[in-house]
C-alpha cells in the first residue's frame, strides 16, 4: 500500500468524521469489554470443550467496530488507541515522516510526535 502523506489541512477535514466515528467506536469496545462476560470467560471454559452462548452477538458489535475502523483506514488514518480515542495521520516535517495526532474530542488538530515516540512525544504543531 502507498504512503499517503496529510497536510494539517488535509486532515483536519477528516476531524469532523473522527468526532461523529469515534465516540461510536470507543461505545462499542466499552460494550464488548463490559457486556458479554461470557465471552470474557471462554479461553478458560475451552479448556473443556465450553464455548460462549454471547458468541454471536458479541461479534456482531466486534464486526460493526472493524467496519468502522477499515473506514478511516481507507481514508489513510492510523487508529492508534479507540479507548483513549487516538488517531494519527502520517505527515511530512522538515522533511522527516511524523504522525500528527488527534485525541477526541479535539476539534482540530494541533500536536504532531516522531514515529517512535508516540503519545508520550507529542508536542504543539
Amino acid at each position: 500500500m502507498e504512503k499517503r502523506y496529510f497536510t494539517i489541512e488535509e486532515a483536519n477535514a477528516i476531524v469532523p468524521e473522527l468526532l461523529e466515528i469515534v465516540p461510536k467506536l470507543q461505545d462499542l469496545y466499552a460494550k464488548m469489554t463490559q457486556e458479554f462476560p461470557d465471552v470474557r470467560n471462554a479461553w478458560e471454559k475451552a479448556r473443556y470443550g465450553g464455548g460462549s452462548m454471547q458468541g454471536t452477538d458479541y461479534l456482531s458489535v466486534a464486526l460493526v467496530a472493524n467496519q468502522f475502523i477499515k473506514m478511516l483506514e481507507s481514508k489513510g488514518c492510523i487508529v492508534k488507541g479507540v479507548e483513549r480515542g487516538l488517531v494519527d495521520f502520517l505527515a511530512l516535517r522538515d522533511g522527516k515522516e511524523v504522525y500528527l495526532c488527534w485525541k477526541n474530542p479535539e476539534t482540530e488538530i494541533k500536536y504532531w510526535h516522531d514515529l517512535d515516540t508516540g503519545f508520550a512525544g507529542r508536542q504543539p504543531l
